[in-house]
């Protein structure tokens, strides 16, 4: 793997389905990459999706905020239920919450985050970004600029950005590259256009893979498909 430092969200679906408990057949995986990765000597973050539990997207109606702020504890318990099967497995874990989220966990320190990335442990941000109106896309380019990542992986259900939904749209064109301003452009939705954005103004490698397992560890040498969003200079 090229890259010494990547941090990587994982959406909702990827621990269980919308509105049942979080599956443990599903993390599982996570943990086993994450460990990969680890004995690649990367230096690993995560952040977790909460669209099992919440998503405005897919409600679109009532309060916006509410659903934000239930989003943003859906996030929090796949991100506990995370860290305890990394702590299971040894690995050395630190999970932080946003600052308008209290817990028993930590709220998010810079400094202390760089401490914990040199002495190995991997990171995980919980709660967004503690207020409504933000995706986790660009919570995730977010910690990812905070951290000086090398590489934002979103691992989510669909192999890479799309020119429509491939879901509606079976002859959609899939993209392997794509620079942040022609994403932009063509007002694409698989990763958020404020993250999008966000990362075209500080330069950052972007991403998009299907999850499944073995394929986090394998974007780093070009052995998935996905696409590369990528910032011009």
């Amino acid at each position: 793997m090229k890259y010494k430092k990547v941090l990587i969200k994982f959406s909702g679906e990827s621990f269980g389905k919308r509105k049942q408990k979080i599956d443990y057949l599903k993390v599982q995986p996570i943990v086993q990459e994450i460990k990969l990765l680890r004995k690649a000597k990367v230096l690993v973050a995560v952040v977790c999706g909460g669209g099992n539990v919440s998503r405005w997207r897919d409600v679109k109606k009532g309060n916006r905020v509410a659903v934000d702020y239930r989003g943003m504890k859906g996030t929090l318990a796949n991100a506990i239920f995370l860290e305890k099967l990394l702590k299971k497995a040894r690995v050395p874990v630190q999970l932080y919450t946003s600052f308008a989220i209290k817990s028993k966990y930590p709220h998010f320190e810079y400094s202390k985050t760089q401490k914990d990335l040199k002495q190995g442990k991997v990171l995980i941000f919980a709660g967004g970004t503690g207020y409504p109106f933000f995706t986790t896309d660009t919570v995730a380019v977010l910690y990812s600029l905070i951290i000086g990542a090398d590489l934002f992986i979103k691992a989510t259900k669909v192999d890479g950005v799309f020119s429509a939904d491939p879901f509606k749209h079976p002859t959609a064109k899939r993209f392997t590259r794509i620079s942040t301003k022609e994403y932009l452009k063509k007002k694409l939705k698989v990763v958020d256009q404020f993250a999008i954005y966000l990362a075209q103004e500080n330069k950052l490698l972007i991403k998009v893979i299907k999850w499944q397992a073995g394929a986090v560890i394998d974007s780093g040498s070009g052995k998935t498909k996905g696409t590369t969003i990528y910032p011009l200079k």
